[in-house]
């Protein structure tokens, strides 16, 4: 067996350079702690710095490729892409074919449909562009994209689109005044990172000229380190190894979602891996370590690796009806490194191999792949998911889950897009007296049906909802400052405007007062991330949950209240909407597809809900039902109705939630009939209304 088959990826590091094995090594301390993290171990929680790893790797070894070709006279356009596509492509398309099989399988419709869209996105290598304007990587819904990953294969191929033709333009200048012109355009794009860490973080985070000078790093390491003559004393190779080393491990076992990055903080990660190529070799410490071969065996099969465990992980989850253990994602991380094993060996390595692929071949059947990938992508995105491949009965289910209400998405404020109080959606235009119902995404379900009731009254509706916000005055949601600006702007605007006469108010309470997602006990846990509401007010101190932060957002809820009744408004205070902790609507069309009888209908512990909640209902408590303020529950519709002791999801084929804590429409227009009932019985509208609406309807 050849050299080139023995160490495969190495062929990027060879040529007239020596193979240096601890270089490969590297490439596994990056593609270990992105496996980990991507399977929610919490101690690799900056896990995901090993693809910055990755970028100085690569731009360290195609870099030192390029300028050893152009100091010769040799390097050529054409045979660059040629390696390109035989390093890249094959792997990728065995990956995307095999994601095709088991999506077509086991994804519902709307799932299909996203897959298809990243599928068109990576063929096209704009993946990272597809999710900056779809995804934030943190997100709890990120983590079941099987494509998610292939952002930064996005940005390398972005980058190289563009880094021969320059180092073709100025690859014969003077090695200093290179590495001058290179250094320049690092700091430029560190810079731009810097600013937008805080500006633009998830633009920051996905596109190119913000890690390029990640890539660019690698380049002056490998523009610096050719033809030098000499090496480091082996003090400095020991030391400057370690703590390389050392730098890239902290930012893995330290960072987390919260660090800001790309940024100065990923200077860490970043310097820590410069140092351990430019002063590791095998004579030092770390040079020796990362020279072992299980270590070196890894990186070798470090692309497949990367490319296979995110696909693993989210078929095993679309699969599993239940949550997966630590044991569980571990098995599943090695069961991805053996993957990745059989696609390095009989996918990558053949097609690396010129004797067995000429460049025509690998270019003619690129295409034909690429178009192909593209073609079931586009055919996946404009059928909605091919919703055909399941019966009847499935999809019956399904549109519970994505018919969630007749409201346009734009009508939600949300992070990144504010909504002015003037811009925001208004129903039944012609009344003249105004209902305001105001909150989270939880309250967007009420608003068709509201309308229906209210359009009998002769009122319109406008709906004023920040997702993720509660409806209270002087509160924000830790980290979304805006959430806090919306809310103030609408108080003014419910003070000052007469002819609002009533405001609805429902906020998912439970989720930020007790910063915790959702537990059922029972095997269902929201797919989500924690958050904390706060006061506005910076001279507080909420550093430390010790439960004086809920005592003040409590008393911020009771005066907004107190001043919406004090200027003549009706105020319906709605308590909170009972978690489920199963996306309701998914979990019940998996069990029909998977064969799985259900032997009673889907429900929680009213128990534990109480527990849940017990915290939002003590703070509601703090406002008093008058003649002003009514008080709705939906528990007392929900819970102990249907089955005695629990809160159920579901009755029969009604499905009361259209995911893991969103009323569907169903479940939206009986709470409302219900807030009317209550409304009548208290003298506020006439019963009539109930039965004009329901015409409506």
């Amino acid at each position: 067996m050849s050299k080139f088959i023995l160490i495969g990826e190495s062929e990027m590091a060879m040529t007239t350079a020596s193979y240096r094995p601890e270089v490969d090594g590297l490439r596994a301390v990056a593609v270990l702690p992105v496996i980990l993290f991507h399977a929610g171990f919490e101690r690799f929680d900056g896990g995901y710095v090993g693809v910055d790893v990755f970028f100085v790797v690569s731009g360290y070894l195609i870099t030192g490729i390029i300028y050893r070709e152009i100091l010769k006279g040799s390097f050529s356009i054409a045979h660059f892409y040629e390696r390109r596509a035989r390093r890249i492509l094959p792997a990728l398309f065995c990956v995307s074919v095999v994601c095709l099989i088991f999506a077509w399988f086991w994804m519902l419709p709307n799932e299909f449909e996203i897959l298809s869209e990243s599928l068109i996105a990576v063929n096209l290598f704009v993946a990272n562009i597809y999710f900056w304007q779809s995804l934030d990587y943190f997100a709890g819904p990120a983590e079941m994209q099987a494509f998610l990953h292939t952002w930064s294969l996005a940005v390398e191929e972005q980058f190289y689109f563009f880094f021969p033709l320059f180092m073709l333009l100025v690859g014969g200048l003077r090695k200093g005044f290179l590495l001058a012109t290179i250094a320049l355009g690092l700091l430029a794009s560190l810079a731009l990172a810097e600013y937008a860490s805080s500006h633009h973080p998830t633009a920051n985070f996905y596109l190119l000229p913000t890690r390029a000078w990640e890539l660019l790093t690698g380049a002056v390491i490998a523009i610096y380190m050719q033809d030098r003559k000499g090496s480091f004393p082996l003090l400095a190779r020991h030391v400057g190894g370690g703590v390389g080393l050392a730098m890239i491990l902290f930012a893995v076992f330290f960072f987390d979602e919260t660090t800001p990055f790309p940024s100065l903080w990923a200077v860490v990660p970043v310097l820590g891996t410069a140092l351990v190529i430019l002063l590791s070799n095998g004579s030092d410490i770390v040079g020796r370590l990362l020279s072992w071969r299980p270590v070196v065996g890894i990186g070798l099969i470090s692309y497949s690796a990367y490319l296979w465990h995110q696909p693993v992980f989210v078929f095993a989850k679309e699969r599993s009806l239940e949550p997966i253990s630590d044991l569980g994602f571990l098995t599943l991380s090695v069961f991805s490194l053996l993957l990745a094993w059989f696609s390095w060996r009989f996918v990558e390595l053949p097609f690396r191999n010129r004797r067995n692929f000429t460049r025509g071949q690998i270019f003619k059947s690129a295409l034909a792949m690429s178009c192909l990938m593209i073609g079931v992508g586009v055919f996946g995105k404009y059928s909605g998911g091919i919703p055909w491949r399941f019966d009847e009965e499935v999809q019956r289910i399904v549109d519970a889950r994505y018919i969630k209400h007749d409201v346009p998405e734009l009508c939600h404020a949300t992070t990144g897009r504010m909504l002015s109080i003037e811009d925001a959606c208004e129903y039944n235009e012609k009344g003249e007296g105004i209902v305001v119902v105001w909150g989270d995404s939880h309250a967007t379900p009420l608003v068709p049906p509201v309308a229906d009731l209210v359009d009998a009254l002769g009122m319109k509706v406008k709906m004023l909802v920040y997702t993720n916000c509660l409806p209270i005055a002087g509160y924000t949601r830790e980290s979304e400052p805006n959430c806090g600006v919306f809310n103030n702007k609408v108080m003014d605007y419910l003070l000052d405007n007469d002819d609002i006469e009533m405001v609805i108010m429902l906020g998912r309470y439970p989720l930020q007062f007790e910063a915790e997602v959702f537990d059922n006990g029972e095997g269902g846990i929201e797919n989500g991330v924690s958050q904390r509401a706060i006061p506005i007010d910076p001279s507080i101190d909420v550093s430390k949950d010790d439960g004086t932060r809920i005592e003040i957002v409590g008393q911020l809820l009771e005066e907004t209240v107190n001043q919406l009744v004090n200027v003549g408004k009706r105020v319906v205070l709605v308590y909170p909407v009972p978690e489920v902790g199963w996306d309701v609507p998914v979990l019940l069309a998996k069990e029909k597809i998977f064969g799985v009888e259900r032997e009673a209908p889907l429900s929680i512990s009213y128990e534990l809900f109480r527990e849940r909640a017990e915290t939002s209902y003590r703070q509601l408590s703090r406002v008093e039902e008058n003649e002003s303020v009514l008080k709705v529950d939906p528990a007392e519709l929900l819970c102990n109705t249907y089955l005695t002791g629990r809160c159920s999801a579901q009755l029969e084929d009604t499905l009361f939630y259209y995911d893991s804590n969103h009323l569907s429409v169903t479940g939206a227009a009986m709470l409302v009939e219900y807030m009317f009932h209550k409304m009548v019985g208290k003298g506020w509208v006439n019963g009539s209304v109930l039965e004009l609406g329901s015409q409506n309807t």
